[in-house]
């Protein structure tokens, strides 16, 4: 039950570790023009090889960066019932850090 339980919170904080917001480096208030910008322009940078682009920051430290999680995280923000609910942890994150 413990292990179940301590792999469940790990989980749980790798996801919100994801948050679109946080691997786009965009504003809740971002327009989704915006973050369709800034995607793609991750995507080129990461697909040049720019380290800039390989890493992004979170409260908890630097996270790797991939095309992959960049496409979940634009997808994610496309849909207003799940961008509503990675604002509301992103809004969190921001207070407690």
């Amino acid at each position: 039950m413990a292990i179940a339980q301590s792999s469940a919170i790990h989980n749980l904080l790798l996801r919100h570790l994801e948050n679109p917001f946080l691997v786009l480096e965009v504003a809740v208030t971002a327009e989704i023009g915006d973050i369709e910008r800034q995607a793609q322009k991750l995507l080129a940078m990461l697909a040049a090889g720019l380290v800039e682009a390989d890493r992004y920051p979170t409260p908890l430290g630097q996270r790797a960066r991939t095309p992959e999680l960049v496409r979940m995280a634009t997808s994610e923000l496309r849909d207003p019932a799940r961008r509503l609910l990675h604002e509301f942890w992103a809004c969190g994150w921001r207070r407690a850090s």
